[in-house]
């Protein structure tokens, strides 16, 4: 069963702010790498082929990033079309029996092969990487004693099966060519592809996953998603003798003075940060912004 690989790239990143005048959310710096890199990396390791990106915001950062990593870009002219209407567009590229789609903007290490398994063992339409155990009715998806999906946001469907525990999706599925064929020109994979093929009764099947997760969506769950990496330093980085690192990523070529602590500090690379400093991110532009919390 031949599996294809489709990257969300595409959105504005309207709530992450300043970070994002300078990069699409996607390329913004996590640790040594980028949520972009990660995601090929995984399905890659998936053997998923080809993978697919979609891009508006900043489109020729991500179609250079896609050029190094041998990833088709699909740049949306007008858009962005949407989780759905970005698989619609791409769909001529992603000739396969199954599509894995990752949302770009998250930082995860879901296994991406195990997830096809599930959906070709299970005969499902679609399987999911589900987190966290919540009361029923909680999280956004509810899931039944044998690993069906039975409710997805608020909405159930009592005659696929009781509810067992509630999760939150992860933002990592694979799809079967049947539904990606579903997938409209503009709209969402879950409130116009997976809700309506629910209530017709399909079968989508649910994986959990207990392993690292962050969304990057804002300044603050930026700043954490790296924070979780530790303390790294790239090469070619300076840091000055009189400054200490606590819990800062330093990336390529950039260069730390002054004297005193850096903490809880993101330094993109090629950027000049000065000690002391705390709960910032420093951009390669100058720019400095400073995280609440």
């Amino acid at each position: 069963m031949s599996l294809a690989g489709f990257i969300l790239a595409a959105g504005l990143g309207t709530r992450i702010g300043a970070l994002s005048r300078l990069r699409p959310k996607p390329l913004l710096p996590i640790g040594l790498a980028t949520s972009f890199a990660r995601a090929v990396a995984a399905l890659r390791e998936a053997g998923a082929r080809p993978i697919v990106a979609n891009a508006s915001h900043l489109a020729a950062q991500i179609v250079e990033a896609g050029r190094s990593r041998d990833v088709v870009v699909v740049v949306e002219e007008g858009g962005p079309y949407g989780t759905a209407g970005g698989v619609a567009n791409a769909r001529p590229l992603l000739d396969a029996d199954a599509v894995a789609v990752w949302n770009g903007d998250i930082v995860a290490e879901v296994d991406v092969g195990a997830l096809h398994t599930l959906l070709r063992l299970a005969s499902a339409i679609a399987a999911l990487a589900v987190r966290g155990r919540e009361p029923i009715g909680g999280g956004n998806v509810g899931i039944s004693s044998d690993g069906r999906v039975v409710r997805m946001r608020n909405q159930g469907f009592a005659e696929l099966g009781s509810e067992a525990y509630g999760a939150w999706f992860a933002a990592v599925q694979v799809l079967d060519r049947t539904l990606v064929a579903r997938a409209p020109e503009r709209g969402c994979l879950v409130g116009d592809v997976l809700i309506p093929a629910l209530a017709e009764g399909a079968l989508v099947v649910a994986m959990d996953y207990g392993g690292p997760w962050h969304d990057v969506g804002d300044p603050a769950s930026y700043l954490e998603a790296n924070l979780a990496e530790a303390t790294r330093v790239a090469a070619g980085a300076v840091v000055g003798p009189a400054v200490t690192l606590e819990r800062v990523i330093v990336g390529a070529g950039a260069c730390i003075e002054g004297a005193g602590v850096l903490q809880d500090v993101v330094v993109w690379p090629g950027a000049r940060a000065v000690a002391p400093l705390s709960r910032a991110v420093v951009t390669g532009a100058g720019e400095i912004v400073f995280v609440e919390g």
